[in-house]
């Protein structure tokens, strides 16, 4: 049977990857909300799409099309690791990317993106203050 401490270690290099799925987000909230894990997520989709649904605990919404103008909100979070998601994973990808070469840490992106989370979504229009 594995002791507390080595599931939390093992759920914390989850962060030292560059991809993950769903169940590994699922996972490393968990842990956050239990005050076991510091990081950031981020929703890189447009407005709009946020208004309709976004991933529960998501921090932050930096929409791509707008990403340069709005990455002042976690220019404190250079150290902090930050996870991204977009819809299905592309355009979080290309944020992650523009974190990492803008001396971002850390930076995860969510494969398969929102489409393909599994854990608690948010289903309302003012989880966000419009930027």
């Amino acid at each position: 049977m594995e002791d507390s401490n080595s599931s939390n270690n093992l759920n914390k290099g989850i962060l030292k990857k560059d991809n993950i799925i769903s169940q590994e987000l699922e996972l490393l909230i968990e842990l956050r909300k239990d005050k076991n894990l510091i990081f950031s997520i981020v929703d890189v989709r447009e407005l709009n799409e946020s208004f309709e649904f976004s991933i529960k605990h998501t921090d932050y919404l930096i929409p791509t099309t707008s990403f340069y103008e709005n990455i002042h909100q976690i220019e404190d979070k250079k150290n902090t690791p930050i996870i991204v998601y977009c819809h299905i994973g592309q355009r979080s990808l290309y944020c992650q990317k523009i974190l990492k070469d803008m001396g971002f840490k850390k930076v995860i992106n969510l494969e398969n993106g929102i489409a393909g989370y599994k854990g608690d979504i948010v289903f309302n229009s003012d989880k966000f203050t419009t930027l």
